[in-house]
């Protein structure tokens, strides 16, 4: 594999504030971290060991206006990128308004780690193996 280290971000980034998680592959470490202005802020950890990794939508703004409509319209959702742990712990990897950029990332990752992908973006309520 030629890139050992994957950037994932967050959706709450924006211009001045840049915030994400690292992984080193090749080392079994991660990092989540906060760039402001320049400066990167965080510290790298050893890597849970995970079971699978989850494709999972999410409102990205939580408010009592919407309804299931706008989180099934993707009006407001976000498609995130998790390695889940310990049973039903997450680590968050990357968010993206963009699926497809979530499942190039999530395959790389299967391939590196040999593990399955859960799809739970696609239809939340029946999620599907990916193999």
């Amino acid at each position: 594999m030629e890139n050992q280290l994957i950037t994932g971000k967050r959706a709450s980034s924006n211009f001045f504030r840049k915030l994400g998680t690292q992984l080193d592959l090749e080392k079994g470490l991660y990092k989540n971290y906060e760039r402001v202005l320049g400066i990167t802020l965080g510290s790298w950890k050893k890597l849970p060991k995970f079971d699978y990794i989850l494709l999972f939508k999410t409102l990205y703004v939580k408010c009592e206006g919407c309804d299931a409509e706008d989180f099934e319209n993707e009006k407001d959702s976000v498609y995130q990128l998790s390695l889940v742990y310990n049973t039903n712990r997450r680590l968050i990897i990357h968010e993206s308004n963009v699926i497809e950029e979530i499942l190039t990332l999530a395959e790389k990752l299967k391939l590196f780690y040999n593990r399955k992908i859960k799809d739970a973006a696609t239809d939340r309520r029946h999620p599907k193996w990916i193999n």
